[in-house]
C-alpha cells in the first residue's frame, strides 16, 4: 500500500506502507505526525505562513476517526468533507493515479523496491512537468454533483 499526499504543485510525499500492516487511525496519526506534517513543513512552507493547509481525504475509517479529526483541528488545518459515496469526486481516482500507472503500465516488477523505485520516476515526472492538475479542477466537479443532485457522473 501506498499512502499519497499532493497538492495543486504536485505530490509532496508518498509513504510506502511495510508489507501486512494495517493502516488504522493510529498508524494513520502517526503517519500524519511523522511524514506528512514534516514533509510539508519542508516543501510547502508557505501554507503555513498565511493559510493552514486543507485536507481532503476519501470516507476511509482511518480519515475520518475521531483522534484523527481532533488532531488536524489541534493543528488548525482545515478538514473538507467528502461526501459520501461520491467515488467520482476523489482527486486521486480521476486524476493522478491513472498519471501514475502510466509509468507502470506494461512492466513487471519482481520486488517492492522496483515497484516503489518506478512509482518515484513517475512521481518526479509528474511534479517536473506540473501534471498534478486534478486539484485545480475539484470546484468545476463538485459543482457538477452537486447540479446531478449527488448521482455518479462517468468520464470526469
Amino acid at each position: 500500500m501506498l499512502i499519497v499526499a499532493y497538492d495543486w504543485h504536485g505530490v509532496i510525499l508518498t509513504h510506502a506502507v511495510l508489507e501486512g500492516q494495517t493502516v488504522n487511525a493510529d498508524y494513520y496519526c502517526r503517519f500524519l505526525h511523522h511524514h506528512l506534517s514534516p514533509a510539508m513543513r519542508r516543501k510547502r512552507p508557505r501554507l503555513f505562513q498565511n493559510n493552514l493547509p486543507i485536507v481532503l481525504h476519501d470516507n476511509a475509517r482511518c480519515h475520518v476517526a475521531n483522534n484523527i479529526t481532533f488532531l488536524l483541528r489541534r493543528w488548525q488545518w482545515e478538514i473538507l468533507e467528502h461526501p459520501p459515496y461520491s467515488p467520482d469526486m476523489s482527486p486521486c481516482d480521476f486524476d493522478l493515479f491513472p498519471k501514475l500507472k502510466e509509468f507502470l503500465w506494461g512492466h513487471r516488477f519482481h520486488d517492492v523496491s522496483s515497484v516503489l523505485h518506478a512509482v518515484g520516476r513517475s512521481v518526479a515526472h509528474i511534479n517536473n512537468q506540473h501534471l498534478a492538475t486534478c486539484l485545480q479542477r475539484l470546484p468545476d466537479i463538485w459543482q457538477k454533483v452537486i447540479s446531478f443532485a449527488g448521482d455518479y457522473i462517468d468520464g470526469m
